[in-house]
């Protein structure tokens, strides 16, 4: 038998290490928020409001968001306005008419006789052919012909050479005009057999100078008017000298031959003849001129570019006022609306005269020959001054007052003769005292009788 007694002896002065380990592992294993939720308040926590004790974790979970949904609606049919409905119901009605609009408001027809002109040049010049399209479209007897290239010019005559094809342009056509306009694709090198001559250098101007008057000559030798439109500025201030630089030598050829410079140059630039985008149109309203590259026409701009040079081309045909008066149509100037020379007096509508015309001041007559009679229907002067008549009005006029239940101004009948009178009441009537209630005659209290006393002797004692 052993003794086991030393044995526990021995180990009873050793502590138990495994309740110390269980508690080490409890504490380190203890949740964190646990800990920080047993914390007290510090003094900085009730200053500047910290979280009190057990509210909230001192660590923040962030949670991905949840995706999102897609939602569908459903689309609503759209409800068709009643106008719409008929007008989709009966498209066979509205077609007449709108089709007739179009053709009452589009260009009137060209007259057999019409005067043809012809424009010729570069991509400016084909805006200046709209814009005198537009500018004609309505006068019968011109007829604008556009024959441009857009890429063309005086420089590359491998291209186009305008001195050498102008002349077959003419016969084709029958002008009575021709319009040039080109420089814009000339800012570049010529071409020669000693090779490239740089722009604007002496041989360069001289060339290009040479190149400008055959092509004036050209037209001119067909007995055929020139007008030679000069360029406009561009955006680019290198652009813009070399345009002024061109103009001058179109002016000169063009003079030379004999024909007419149009000088547009005021009508797209500022006060101080600097590139502007955007200015006045022919009606006096700011607007854009030019396109954001600083070089082409708006439709306003092809307006006002045919503006200028609507007027050289009505004097190179030799139009005046009667030639434009006889293209109109009937529907346009009625003839019961033209008065006679006699009944002058009596004119409601005249035709337009121009005042170049010697007849406005009455030049075409001698001086002593024989005088116009007059009309016999006399002025409606004449009539209210010696006979007493008054000419009615006419509707709208400034003298119709049927607003006043009047059918003239001057009443031919008044009352008594007077010669103003206005209403239905008289000064006289009313300066005369107003009616007033009439009262009950009141009877008289009899006179006092005489006292008595001697014959003869008057009674002062009423005096005394």
């Amino acid at each position: 038998m052993t003794d086991r007694t030393p044995h526990k002896a021995k180990h009873k002065g050793r502590p138990r290490l495994a309740p110390v380990l269980a508690l080490a592992v409890a504490v380190v294993l203890l949740p964190w928020e646990a800990l920080a939720q047993d914390r007290p308040r510090s003094f900085l926590d009730m200053l500047f409001g910290g979280p009190p004790r057990n509210s909230r974790p001192s660590y923040r979970v962030y949670e991905a968001p949840p995706p999102p949904q897609r939602v569908i609606r459903k689309q609503q049919p759209r409800k068709k306005a009643p106008a719409e409905q008929q007008t989709r119901r009966s498209p066979s009605r509205t077609a007449p008419a709108a089709a007739a609009a179009a053709a009452a408001s589009g260009p009137v027809e060209k007259s057999e006789t019409a005067r043809n002109v012809l424009v010729i040049g570069d991509f400016m010049a084909g805006s200046l052919a709209k814009g005198l399209d537009n500018a004609f479209a309505d006068n019968r007897d011109i007829r604008v012909t556009s024959r441009v290239d857009g890429s063309s010019g005086l420089v590359r005559d491998d291209h186009r050479d305008w001195p050498a094809t102008i002349g077959a342009l003419i016969d084709e056509t029958k002008p009575a005009a021709v319009v040039v306009m080109l420089g814009a694709n000339d800012r570049q090198a010529i071409r020669a057999p000693d090779g490239a001559l740089p722009l604007r250098s002496q041989e360069w101007a001289d060339l290009y100078a040479k190149r400008a008057k055959a092509l004036a000559e050209a037209v001119r030798d067909h007995k055929v008017p020139l007008l030679w439109v000069g360029m406009p500025a561009f955006q680019a201030d290198r652009a813009t000298e070399d345009m002024v630089y061109f103009n001058d030598v179109f002016r000169t050829v063009a003079l030379m031959a004999g024909g007419e410079y149009v000088d547009i140059w005021n009508g797209f630039t500022d006060a101080n003849g600097s590139f502007v985008s955007s200015g006045p149109d022919t009606a006096g309203q700011s607007v854009r001129l030019r396109n954001s590259d600083g070089i082409t026409l708006t439709g306003a701009g092809q307006e006002k570019l045919a503006f200028f040079v609507e007027k050289p081309v009505t004097k190179a045909l030799g139009l005046n006022v009667e030639d434009f008066v006889a293209s109109l149509g009937t529907q346009q100037l009625s003839a019961k609306d033209l008065p006679t020379a006699a009944d002058a007096a009596l004119a409601i509508a005249t035709p337009p005269v121009s005042f170049a015309d010697p007849r406005l001041d009455g030049g075409d007559q001698l001086l002593g020959g024989p005088q116009q009679a007059a009309g016999g229907a006399g002025s409606p002067r004449d009539k209210l001054v010696r006979e007493g008549v008054v000419t009615s009005a006419m509707a709208g006029r400034a003298d119709q007052f049927n607003w006043t239940g009047r059918d003239t101004a001057v009443s031919p009948v008044t009352r008594d003769n007077a010669i103003v009178f206005r209403g239905t009441t008289s000064l006289e009537e009313l300066r005369l005292p107003a009616p007033g209630p009439t009262a009950a005659p009141q009877p008289k209290a009899p006179a006092p009788a005489p006292a008595p006393g001697k014959a003869g002797t008057p009674d002062t004692s009423v005096v005394n």
